[in-house]
């Protein structure tokens, strides 16, 4: 988990730093919302995120005078087939299906559902073009409002 999310991370953008600085490149990684708060006995993607968000914020200080640009992008639940299979996991536990599931993990974000793909890309795209010139170090939650939430106040919702 380390190594795919976080030395991976490390490993591309120490390659690419060289060409960015001749470019004035942009960086954008991809953590998660679990790199924010954490999850439920899942200590490594956790922290594994929480790393690569770290690694970019490095990134854009230690590179901002050399024009280069590093953000971060963490998603919550994202329509996807890799989300699927996990919902499909939990559909063999409730016996719900594909909707309910989505449903049932959506039912305590703000937005209630999971989000497009394209969504992300869209903050990715806005966040490497000229109009984001000023924007580094910057970390930006796509999770419908679920880190936003007191999770122990929901009830009284």
């Amino acid at each position: 988990m380390i190594r795919i999310n976080l030395t991976s991370g490390f490993l591309v953008t120490k390659v690419a730093i060289p060409h960015l600085i001749k470019n004035k490149g942009s960086i954008v990684t991809i953590s998660s919302v679990a790199g924010l708060r954490t999850a439920p006995s899942l200590p490594a993607y956790c922290a594994s995120k929480a790393g690569l968000i770290a690694l970019t914020q490095s990134i854009a200080v230690d590179y901002a005078e050399q024009n280069i640009r590093a953000n971060v992008v963490c998603p919550g639940w994202v329509r996807t087939e890799m989300a699927d299979e996990e919902m499909n996991s939990l559909t063999k536990e409730t016996g719900e299906t594909l909707e309910q599931a989505y449903q049932r993990v959506t039912k305590l974000i703000p937005a209630r559902r999971p989000s497009k793909p394209e969504e992300i890309a869209n903050a990715v795209s806005w966040l490497i073009s000229d109009e984001a010139s000023y924007v580094t170090g910057a970390v930006f939650p796509i999770d419908g409002g679920s880190i936003a939430v007191d999770a122990g106040t929901v009830e009284f919702l």
